[in-house]
């Protein structure tokens, strides 16, 4: 994967975005932990806002600098009224992603805490290093994971959920792995290219296709079967068929040949 010293020069200070051959990349860059300040997670959503309207995009990619992909919040915002505009700062952040119909990747290792590791179950795909550290610390600071309250338990069995946040304890990337949390884990001095080779595997389709298809399964999720079904035939059929990149995949298919998508 790209390395973030070589982003463009006209960068935040607390992240670096990279954007090349239909993906973008925000690195997490607040050393030595990266953990979320209010002024960090406003350059997210900043960064977020510039791509709502993106239909070249097929990725979105969120990395870090240094050894730890996220260390959680910054207990220093907790002290003052900050909390108040760090707590709003990533709802809208979450709002911005929920929004998007860009597939997701996150790529995490070393110690991947509180918002951290709600960035990483929100994701449509996760990897992490093998000795990454996954939890939700903020019991013992007598504070609870707001986001993660909400995500976790649609994500994994609620009772391992609730143990995971109510007890505060560390898992393995394994462990997380096994709760469905994450789609891989690799050794520590292979995750770089595991991850290059997904995102090969996406980088490889059309870019509007990727998005209709996350709005499908967006717009599936949690609805019965009788309102999910007829939600999704309709961007089947009002968005999806009316594209070029259709008629090209489906002619490209018959002609055994590598269809060339136009994006739209």
């Amino acid at each position: 994967m790209p390395d973030p010293e070589n982003a463009l020069e006209d960068k935040p200070k607390f992240i670096v975005c990279k954007e090349k051959d239909g993906m973008f990349q925000i690195f997490l860059n607040r050393p030595p932990m990266n953990a979320f300040n209010a002024d960090m997670v406003e350059e997210i959503n900043r960064a977020l806002g510039e791509l709502l309207y993106r239909t070249d995009l097929k990725l979105l990619i969120f990395l870090a600098a240094g050894k730890n992909f996220c260390g959680g919040v910054s207990p220093e915002d907790f002290t003052d009224d900050r909390s108040y505009q760090l707590i709003e700062a990533l709802g809208r952040m979450y709002e911005q992603l929920q929004n998007l119909n860009i597939p997701i990747l996150t790529v995490a290792q070393g110690m991947t805490l509180g918002a951290g590791f709600e960035l990483v179950v929100f994701s449509d795909l996760a990897i992490a290093a093998e000795s990454t550290k996954f939890g939700f610390p903020e019991i013992r600071m007598g504070l609870f994971p707001a986001i993660g309250c909400n995500i976790l338990p649609r994500c994994m069995p609620p009772k391992r959920a609730a143990e995971l946040i109510l007890t505060g304890e560390l898992i393995s990337a394994k462990d997380a792995e096994q709760y469905g949390l994450l789609n891989m884990v690799v050794p520590d001095d292979k995750l770089s290219e595991q991850a290059g080779l997904i995102v090969g595997k996406l980088l490889q389709f059309s870019a509007p296709v990727l998005q209709m298809t996350k709005k499908a399964l967006i717009e599936a999720q949690g609805k019965p079967m009788d309102q999910a079904i007829p939600a999704v035939e309709s961007i089947y059929l009002n968005e999806l068929l009316g594209l070029d990149d259709v008629q090209e995949g489906v002619k490209a298919f018959m002609e055994k040949r590598k269809p060339v998508w136009k994006n739209q």
